[in-house]
């Protein structure tokens, strides 16, 4: 049977609709969809950076974003803001959007929500210091989560964001690789993990040179998370990506046979 692509899933999820679980105000309801889905999706990808900002790599990253006129989500430590709040200022300056990454790099499966909620919580209030505009998307550390997590946060303001495509960067790959990696995987409605910070980041920097005009010419275009949600009419998702939906049941063979 034909596995979906990524984007059909999206399609498929819009069209059925999207349930959400609630607002900052934690009260659960079910969204469905307004609108139909449209023939096509979109050509958008969400290209999406940990563990930032970084004075070495973070200033690189914009300049590339804005020669091409794309914009990215920064997911921040508190502790790297703290430090270079002004690279944290130039990220919004340039047009992209500054998301929660916690503060420590903490592990949920160590710390529990409680301590996922603590730490993320700090970062929320440095940035609201700071005069900092954060949007309420939240990514945590290692991609660690359950659904526990994904409902604690959905039902204070946050919408726990993975991501479809893992360029590994983190391990060094080399920059062909993670080239490779994300136009090979490159689809509407993708998003794809980076790094700038946490250690030498040459090899993002350098794929990413290759990989925005490459797309570019192909006709996608580079979003924010909240733009990427808009694009895709998509009601307060919990989580993203969306899960694909169940694989239907093929109907039982016919007795009476065919020729």
């Amino acid at each position: 049977m034909k596995i979906p692509k990524w984007w059909e899933v999206i399609v498929t999820a819009m069209m059925v609709g999207a349930v959400a679980f609630g607002s900052r105000s934690g009260t659960n309801r079910i969204h469905t969809a307004t609108r139909p889905a449209p023939a096509t999706p979109p050509r958008i990808i969400a290209l999406t950076f940990d563990d930032g900002p970084s004075p070495a790599y973070t200033p690189q990253v914009l300049a590339l974003l804005s020669r091409y006129h794309a914009h990215a989500t920064f997911f921040v430590l508190g502790s790297e803001v703290t430090h270079f709040p002004k690279i944290a200022r130039d990220i919004v300056k340039q047009g992209s959007v500054l998301a929660n990454h916690g503060y420590m790099h903490v592990n949920y499966f160590s710390v529990g929500i409680s301590g996922i909620a603590k730490d993320a919580a700090r970062t929320q209030a440095l940035l609201k210091k700071e005069r900092l505009p954060m949007v309420p998307f939240y990514r945590p550390p290692f991609g660690n989560s359950n659904k526990a997590l994904v409902t604690y946060m959905s039902q204070h303001g946050y919408t726990l964001t993975l991501w479809s495509i893992d360029t590994r960067d983190w391990t060094s790959p080399g920059t062909p690789f993670i080239t490779r990696k994300v136009l090979k995987d490159a689809v509407p409605g993708a998003i794809v993990l980076m790094h700038d910070s946490g250690g030498n980041r040459t090899q993002t920097v350098q794929a990413l040179a290759a990989i925005l005009p490459t797309l570019e010419a192909q006709g996608y275009r580079f979003v924010t998370l909240p733009q990427y949600v808009k694009d895709l009419k998509l009601k307060e998702p919990p989580k993203l990506p969306l899960p694909p939906p169940p694989r239907p049941i093929p109907p039982p063979p016919s007795k009476t046979g065919s020729v």
